[in-house]
């Protein structure tokens, strides 16, 4: 007969766990709704709501244990324990890894100038074989996962040693000899402790005492726009108590009394509530803030459109175009004047905030973001990859810009000027748009992609394979000399190397005279032209236009106004400055 403990406490349990699962379910549903945004893509949501729901599992049970305990048989506790808790928290640790990997794969945008630059080393070994044997050529989340699904495996071996070994659970065989003491309530009381149960938390507790703190170490220099890291700082922090309080639940004589409140298992389900608390509201936020300046971005269109349409002119403000010098390295775009009217105190400070909201409103148009490409891209590309991780869409915008130069104007282009451009429009292809070839393959329509590759594709597989049966030499572009500059940043001491250097150098250096021998004899395509990446240019410069560059524009006057220079800062924020420390 089923025996719950509902007084006031055990009615209040159950309404945490409640409302807590089907607010969990709705906010997953809401970001299952939005994924196709891409600060939603980065996240791999799959794997965020499997560990999600195993954690889920284990954090609903044992929140209601206070009302649920009487009839949970000791076997089955073991085994929600000791599954559905360590695999849900190696699923968070791979999970959080992502973080660690993308932010650290996504510096090299910041770093990359020309694709020419760039070597390829792809071997002609399966992704499996890369993994195992550890290639550069394996993700490194690739690696974490394989390392995980082997650390799971080895716990579930263990917990069937433990579990068909122990007499605790079964008194008619087993290995290891159990004296069963007292009867009912008091029997399950000394079941629950023991060193069987040990194995179950050590995931748990690696994960809040070891893994966390060491990716919050490592990523100690990224300032990223997702909470990213601000998330994994809270759910770092509300894990550490977990197994601690579970083992003093249990063996602690001065407990004793809480537990009769609070029953050990609880620690562990409050602290797997506020992680994943964590993990969803956080991703939540930030869908809201992107849609919120997403609207406010085409507002701004609509409203700029409008003023063109009516020849309407600001009398209130100018815009001038100031551009470092860009050997100089300085991170500026360009910046705007503003003319205030002469006022008492309090009107200035007014009429600068308006002006300020009105310059703001004005920079998140095209025309804004097409002069910061145009002039210098810098800032925004360092942004984009350092802190949006976002840096392939701007690094595509660039590269396109530098290729769409090469294009003569006022004749019509050598075959040698056409094969040197195809070449180079092969590497933009395969570095940014090929899903076999790009680590970050740019978001276009299926529809372009599926053009792109028809046009790029042989090409690229030729041009970057090696072996390819269009080059005598096994390996003709290897180049020995070590890429010192991308092995370790120096802020956040980031190890490039052993998380993976993937497919960022998927390009290959061209030769003096930028041709590329194993293309020497390919047909070109007839359609090809200074115009085919035109519609990928427009779908991705509308994607930063909308998503990354209204953060930017924002992050910037923000910076401006939290360093206190001014009442309230003008449009100048960028200049001389770096947004890398935005």
């Amino acid at each position: 007969m089923v025996h719950l403990k509902v007084d006031a406490l055990g009615a209040v349990y159950l309404a945490i766990a409640a409302v807590w699962t089907v607010t969990l379910a709705a906010g997953m549903l809401f970001l299952w709704h939005h994924r196709s945004l891409p600060c939603l893509q980065i996240r791999r949501l799959p794997l965020v709501f499997a560990a999600v729901s195993s954690l889920h599992v284990y954090g609903f049970m044992a929140m209601i244990s206070y009302v649920m305990a009487p009839n949970y048989p000791c076997n089955v506790e073991f085994w929600i324990m000791s599954i559905y808790l360590p695999y849900g928290i190696a699923m968070f640790h791979a999970a959080n890894s992502q973080f660690l990997y993308i932010a650290s794969r996504q510096r090299q945008y910041a770093r990359m100038n020309d694709l020419r630059d760039q070597k390829l080393g792809i071997e002609e070994k399966s992704r499996i074989q890369k993994i195992v044997r550890g290639s550069n050529q394996a993700g490194g989340i690739d690696r974490m996962m394989v390392r995980i699904g082997i650390g799971l495996g080895v716990q579930l071996v263990l917990t069937f040693f433990v579990f068909f070994g122990s007499k605790k659970f079964h008194p008619g065989y087993g290995i290891f000899e159990y004296t069963i003491k007292g009867t009912g309530e008091e029997q399950r009381k000394h079941c629950v402790k023991g060193w069987e149960w040990w194995l179950s938390i050590v995931w748990q507790f690696f994960w809040a005492w070891i893994y966390a703190p060491y990716i919050l170490w490592k990523s100690r220099g990224i300032r990223d726009v997702h909470g990213w890291r601000i998330q994994t700082i809270c759910c770092c922090l509300v894990g550490l108590p977990a197994s601690p309080l579970w083992i003093a639940g249990l063996y602690a004589p001065a407990m004793a009394t809480v537990s009769k409140y609070i029953p050990p298992p609880t620690w562990i389900g409050m602290s797997i509530f506020f992680m994943e608390i964590f993990t969803v509201a956080f991703p939540i936020f930030q869908v809201l803030k992107t849609q919120s300046l997403r609207q406010e971005t085409l507002d701004a269109i609509a409203s700029w459109e409008k003023r063109q349409r009516g020849g309407e002119n600001s009398s209130d403000a100018t815009s001038t175009i100031a551009v470092s010098d860009y050997r100089s390295g300085k991170s500026v775009a360009f910046s705007r004047t503003t003319t205030i009217p002469s006022s008492p105190t309090t009107d200035k400070v007014a009429a600068r905030k308006s002006s300020f909201e009105s310059q703001k409103s004005d920079m998140f148009t095209m025309v804004a973001l097409e002069n910061a490409l145009r002039m210098n891209a810098d800032p925004l590309l360092q942004f984009a990859a350092l802190k949006d991780f976002s840096g392939e869409n701007v690094s595509f915008l660039t590269h396109i810009q530098e290729w769409t130069r090469g294009w003569s104007v006022a004749r019509i282009p050598t075959a040698e000027e056409r094969h040197k451009q195809f070449v180079a429009a092969v590497r933009i292809y395969a570095h940014f748009v090929s899903l076999e070839f790009s680590e970050f393959p740019i978001n276009i329509s299926s529809r372009e992609a599926k053009h792109l590759h028809q046009v790029f594709g042989a090409a690229a597989s030729i041009l970057l394979r090696r072996g390819s049966v269009c080059s005598n030499d096994a390996t003709p572009f290897d180049d020995p000399a070590p890429d010192s500059s991308s092995t370790t940043d120096l802020k956040s001491g980031i190890n490039l190397s052993t998380l993976g250097r993937a497919n960022l150098q998927s390009v290959i250096r061209m030769t003096a005279l930028g041709k590329d021998e194993s293309l020497a004899d390919f047909c070109i395509p007839e359609i090809f032209g200074p115009e085919i990446f035109d519609s990928a240019k427009k779908e991705i410069k509308y994607l930063v236009l909308t998503n990354t560059w209204p953060k930017f524009v924002t992050a910037g006057f923000e910076s401006n106004s939290r360093m206190g220079e001014r009442d309230v800062p003008d449009a100048k924020w960028w200049q001389g400055r770096s947004l890398c420390s935005v």
